[in-house]
């Protein structure tokens, strides 16, 4: 089911870029770690895989999309056994010698499936600005800052990496996400406690040209 769930994304992903000239498509591997205090800290973390997918619309914007699914490890916080992440947005950059500069703007749902009541489903947006610069010959390194929020948790996320083209349309990259949020998440943790998601993304990026 879950490589049926994968399979599924990256068509779904993948199929606005055979309208458009350029785009990108990208696998990856994905480990997490979720902390949440309520009232001491309890973490968690596990892995799984994911897809993004970027279509360029022209004139610096471009249309985004992202699935994500990993498996925690031990089910330490009431029950959850793993974090489902979707995100389709827009993206706008503009390029300087080397240097691009831009911001985004998404709609985001993430499940924390856990058991009976404890399950539970967000949704909201996050908006967010970015830069990257290329300060050698296929190598490109990214950061971001932003809001997000999920109506019942929001807050401050932040991310950098770094992508390395072994040719014109494949490259590698390595990232790292960071969401610092104050949620109410019902059964799981009362109003105003932390909740912390810390991401790793390690994949492969096909450019269509």
């Amino acid at each position: 089911m879950k490589l049926q769930k994968i399979a599924l994304a990256v068509a779904l992903v993948a199929a606005p870029l055979s309208a458009f000239a350029g785009g990108s498509l990208d696998l990856f591997y994905v480990d997490q770690e979720l902390d949440i205090g309520a009232p001491a800290s309890v973490k968690d973390d596990g892995d799984g895989i994911g897809v993004r997918g970027a279509a360029e619309l022209g004139n610096g914007l471009s249309f985004t999309g992202l699935y994500q699914k990993s498996d925690l490890d031990d089910r330490a916080i009431a029950g959850i056994n793993n974090i489902e992440e979707t995100r389709i947005g827009l993206s706008y950059d503009h390029s300087l010698d080397g240097f691009t500069v831009g911001g985004g703007l998404e709609a985001v749902s993430v499940d924390l499936d856990g058991l009976g009541p404890f399950s539970i489903a967000l949704s909201g947006y996050s908006a967010n600005v970015h830069a990257s610069v290329t300060p050698i010959d296929n190598l490109s390194l990214y950061a971001h800052i932003g809001y997000t929020d999920l109506n019942k948790a929001d807050g401050i996320e932040y991310g950098v990496g770094a992508s390395y083209a072994v040719t014109p349309e494949v490259s590698g990259f390595v990232e790292y996400r960071i969401a610092r949020l104050d949620g109410d998440l019902g059964n799981i943790v009362p109003a105003g406690t932390d909740v912390d998601l810390d991401t790793l993304r390690v994949g492969a990026r096909y450019t269509f040209k």
